[in-house]
């Protein structure tokens, strides 16, 4: 008891000291949105293989159900928030919560996941309860198979607290955590799907907490009338989506952009397709789009300066992009792992943001393209 007063006094100061209205009405269960009615799966979206996840004994159940993975997740996105959720294994078990999961990329790299599982032994970075990956859990709090577990989680950007049956396992500032400070900090709630074992879920409730969109600006939200077309191509904005189509051309934002900034987008590639988000107007800094492995600038590239150490991303699939700008350092990213980095640019770095493409008959795609000040 002493532990858990300790740790909601901590909860409270934190979030108070960062705007948060936790710490003013947590205590009111009207103050948390149930995500689960006991009855049905209609607050969810299966994602993956149907039948993988059910309705059991008033919980919801993961059938183990194969081909893997696939993964129930929340209708809504979400960005800051304290997640409360009850879950006991029905024997061997291992999956876990996603966290500012994406749809597309790699759940795991681009948002983050709660590992669970069944045993109380210590398995390092894929403990129950670890940050899979990233950060064991400060101690082994799980009960046995077939005994209910009690988690809450604090997101609140930097902040992420987990306790686990009364018990802090993680107090992370994202911020310091070289695993974690370039992961999305919104996306979707997540339950997983991975191998042929089953666990029950229930008293799943959210309480969201104030976010940090308004920092973002995003460039297509007013259509194809916000660009400067340059070039054949032929451009269209449908459903947030910029479609480029034909021959090289370029399309720029009106408006200028300065480091430090970072900027994100998904994008997909056609077959071969050759494209790449250009900054730094006059020295035409480009990331290149080119999901070849064995070329000389694949995906991710700083084009000419620094290629990419690897290819994680394929043709005709949605990847993310990030792009961090700061002086003469800029890092890239592709769903959620670092391919690019130099310290040579020549500051100051702005100007308009383009989006090229650049194979003949061909085509290329950006959605949700956004920018921000660091």
């Amino acid at each position: 008891m002493i532990q858990k007063y300790i740790l909601l006094v901590s909860i409270i100061v934190g979030l108070t000291n960062s705007n948060s209205l936790w710490s003013q009405n947590t205590k009111k269960n009207g103050d948390f949105i149930s995500l689960f009615n006991g009855k049905d799966l209609n607050d969810w979206v299966t994602m993956g293989t149907p039948g993988s996840f059910i309705v059991k004994e008033n919980t919801i159940y993961t059938t183990g159900k194969h081909p893997y993975p696939s993964w129930l997740r929340s209708k809504k996105e979400y960005e800051n928030f304290i997640l409360r959720f009850s879950y006991k294994t029905n024997g061997w078990y291992e999956g876990g919560v996603l966290l500012h999961a994406p749809i597309d990329a790699s759940r795991l790299k681009t948002g983050f996941k709660i590992h669970l599982r069944h045993d109380q032994h210590d398995h390092a970075l894929r403990s129950s309860g670890a940050i899979y990956d990233v950060a064991a859990p400060l101690s082994i709090s799980s009960s046995s198979s077939k005994e209910w577990n009690q988690y809450e989680v604090i997101c609140n950007w930097p902040t992420l607290r987990v306790t686990m049956n009364d018990t802090i396992i993680h107090d992370i500032d994202m911020n310091k955590n070289p695993a974690l400070s370039y992961r999305s900090h919104r996306g979707f709630i997540g339950i997983q799907n991975i191998c042929n074992s089953g666990a029950y879920y229930k008293d799943i409730e959210i309480h969201p907490l104030p976010n940090n969109e308004k920092q973002w600006v995003y460039l297509f939200d007013h259509g194809i009338d916000s660009l400067e077309l340059k070039g054949k191509s032929e451009w269209t904005i449908i459903n947030g989506i910029l479609t480029a189509k034909g021959n090289n051309a370029m399309a720029y934002t009106k408006k200028e952009f300065f480091e430090p900034f970072e900027m994100q987008v998904w994008v997909k590639n056609m077959i071969n397709g050759n494209g790449g988000i250009v900054f730094n107007e006059k020295e035409r800094i480009e990331i290149q789009c080119f999901n070849v492995e064995g070329s000389t600038n694949p995906t991710g590239s700083i084009y000419g300066i620094a290629p990419a150490t690897r290819v994680v991303s394929r043709d005709m699939e949605w990847y993310l992009m990030q792009i961090y700008s700061n002086g003469k350092n800029v890092k890239v990213f592709i769903n959620g792992e670092k391919v690019a980095e130099t310290n040579k640019l020549k500051k100051p770095l702005g100007g308009k943001i383009g989006f090229q493409q650049h194979t003949p008959n061909g085509y290329i795609q950006y959605r949700g393209a956004r920018i921000k000040k660091l």
